[in-house]
């Protein structure tokens, strides 16, 4: 929770960048109350969402107690991954750092 904390300080800097920030949980065992536990405590505006049963999150982590960070661009297309584990996640500077990219490619005009 540690990050979600971390990452919650710089909020207004990710909607700046037109990022949205999915946390997608698969151990979280009391489901949708405990998302709504988590956002609470956690005064989070981010997206929380569970796959107890790992199949939509599978492709990105199939080993259990995965904790790596995906930044996807607009297409769909992986850009950046972050290994994480149980207690180093993924800071704001790193994640913001590559969407700060992402968004400065988009606004360079297309070549012909």
């Amino acid at each position: 929770m540690k990050q979600l904390v971390e990452l919650q300080q710089h909020a207004e800097e990710f909607k700046k960048l037109n990022a949205e920030l999915i946390f997608v949980f698969r151990e979280e065992q009391a489901g949708v109350d405990g998302l709504k536990q988590i956002r609470d405590k956690r005064k989070t505006t981010f997206t929380l969402t569970l796959d107890l049963d790992k199949k939509s999150s599978k492709m990105y982590s199939p080993e259990k107690m995965t904790f790596d960070n995906f930044v996807l661009d607009s297409s769909g297309t992986v850009r950046l991954i972050v290994d994480g584990t149980l207690t180093t996640r993924a800071k704001a500077e790193q994640l913001l750092k590559v969407l700060k990219e992402i968004e400065t490619e988009k606004s360079k005009p297309k070549a012909e």
